[in-house]
């Protein structure tokens, strides 16, 4: 593989991934056990959590039709009964993994790091919750918690949105819908890193990325086989611009959007791609190119410095947006 570019502790890490003979796949192992393994992995490879502390909450959010679990994070810094920018942060899993146990250590760092209340919603996954659950969660999350901010100590006028992968996807979503809905509540701001948002592949193109890191670099085409085989039902509904936020008719009228790619990422065509619609339609927009990382690399930031310094560095642009209003 051409790894040139390549940040050295990364690259290290998939050499001995590559020449170990360890356990199975998550895509391998019971639906179940593949989220336990996920959540085990994020937290022992990814950022350590903050000194200071950061108080954590278990909440429900009441929705139309049903209640999601999500976890709260406040600063402990954070003045009590006074207003505060409040970050809706989706996590990635491909739709089918990952919870908010497992993005704790993390969502604690940018609780921390931002002085921001951090909620992080339990959206349902497949296949026990097909598109578009996850989808749906993700806009009624946003509704809820802009039409009661005094519930969160939330100012209403910075609730942002932020998510990875499949959490990157729902938050241009969420966001693109609430900009067609002019009269409605509207995130302050949006980090999407690394996000999927085509699958054309499910119907016969496959964007050259893909197949450039399609294999070698732990998220490879077999396992975003596999995430879309248990999100999808029909191969039509990839094409949705709900499930393929590319493909939205109109992307004009979001507020400030930072989306960060990965030079080593089997998505990272796709994202510039949606930076580039995003731009073009002229918005604020914010591409990251982070040329030396990988997939998913805030994941392992404990083990690589560069994955933890790259991540400071996007999460301080949502906070720079934050602060402006």
């Amino acid at each position: 593989m051409k790894d040139d570019a390549l940040d050295p502790e990364l690259k290290a890490m998939l050499q001995a991934a590559a020449a170990a003979t360890g356990g199975p796949s998550i895509r391998e192992l019971p639906i179940p056990m593949a989220r336990a393994a996920y959540r085990e992995r994020y937290l022992a490879r990814g950022l350590r959590p903050p000194e200071r502390e950061v108080a954590m909450t278990e909440q429900v959010l009441a929705l139309p039709d049903r209640e999601l679990p999500a976890r709260l994070y406040r600063p402990a810094s954070m003045p009590e009964g006074k207003a505060a920018p409040l970050v809706i942060y989706f996590h990635g899993g491909g739709f089918v993994v990952g919870d908010p146990a497992a993005y704790d250590h993390q969502s604690r760092w940018i609780a921390d790091r931002l002085g921001v209340a951090v909620l992080v919603p339990d959206y349902r996954l497949a296949p026990e919750h097909p598109f578009p659950a996850a989808v749906d969660d993700a806009w009624d999350v946003f509704q809820a918690v802009a039409d009661a901010p005094d519930r969160w100590g939330a100012d209403p006028t910075r609730i942002a949105l932020a998510g990875d992968s499949a959490g990157g996807c729902l938050t241009l979503v969420t966001a693109l819908r609430a900009a067609g809905e002019r009269a409605g509540p509207q995130p302050a701001a949006c980090l999407s890193l690394y996000p999927v948002t085509d699958y054309t592949d499910r119907c016969g193109e496959v964007w050259p990325s893909i197949t450039a890191f399609g294999k070698g670099y732990f998220l490879d085409q077999v396992m975003l086989d596999w995430f879309a085989d248990l999100y999808f039902l029909r191969n039509e509904d990839a094409l949705a611009p709900q499930a393929s936020p590319l493909r939205w008719p109109s992307v004009a009228g979001l507020p400030p959007v930072v989306v960060v790619t990965a030079g080593y990422d089997p998505l990272r065509d796709q994202g510039d791609a949606m930076a580039q619609r995003l731009a073009g339609a002229g918005g604020v927009v914010e591409h990251v190119q982070l040329s030396d990382m990988i997939h998913n690399f805030p994941g392992y930031a404990g083990l690589s410095a560069g994955a933890a310094t790259a991540f400071a560095q996007v999460v301080d642009r949502l906070g720079v947006h934050l602060q402006r209003r």
